[in-house]
């Protein structure tokens, strides 16, 4: 049997037992395909794939390993936030996270200052948003998700679901610098439950291959 074959025969079973799942655990089986794709475009591009055969990974910055580092703040009085690092579920999914509860009024703000190598030629910031399950949640009570690099948003998204979803932003050149990068989350005048968290969020630095 050739691999194609295999897999062919993989998939085949695999659609006949989805026959017998209930829709939630069709729901929870599409969010567990979700983070399983996103592992391997993690993956890809450590090592190197079709898309962007030549470049090769020189760098990394783990945010929940260097936490203690970080600054957390917010942009009011502090009543209501709780920010730390442990396991998050979202979606029945559970991966390393900061957690970012909002407080009662304004932003809360976890600030890292990393220092990225000279050889550093393409920077990349990858991660995860969710909203923890237990979380009562509603299209018109998101929260607010930002993420800012020396000051200027470089990136937003407002969310009302429990689910991860998974991001790439692509920085400009910032080799030998050490800009300042700042995870904000905003409960946007609702406090209750905005269980907000960042997965996994790391910095990876690449460089091209040479010939």
């Amino acid at each position: 049997m050739t691999h194609v074959d295999y897999r062919q025969q993989l998939i085949d079973s695999l659609v006949r037992r989805l026959h017998d799942l209930s829709e939630e655990s069709l729901a929870q089986l599409s969010q567990f395909i979700a983070y399983l794709k996103w592992q391997e475009e993690q993956w890809r591009s450590i090592v190197g794939d079709e898309e962007h055969p030549e470049r090769h990974i020189v760098w990394q910055y783990d945010f929940i390993e260097h936490f203690d580092q970080a600054s957390k703040a917010s942009t009011g009085s502090p009543e209501g936030m709780e920010i730390k690092v442990g396991p998050a579920q979202c979606g029945m999914v559970l991966k390393p996270a900061i957690w970012q509860h909002p407080p009662l009024k304004g932003e809360a703000v976890v600030e890292y200052q990393p220092t990225i190598p000279l050889n550093v030629e393409i920077l990349q910031l990858r991660f995860a948003i969710g909203i923890r399950d237990g979380a009562i949640l509603s299209e018109d009570n998101p929260v607010g998700f930002r993420i800012r690099l020396n000051g200027r948003r470089i990136w937003s998204r407002l969310k009302h679901t429990n689910e991860w979803e998974y991001f790439i932003v692509d920085l400009p050149n910032l080799a030998g610098m050490t800009p300042t990068i700042q995870f904000i989350t905003d409960a946007l005048g609702q406090h209750h439950w905005k269980w907000a968290v960042w997965g996994e969020p790391q910095l990876l630095g690449f460089v091209e291959k040479s010939e």
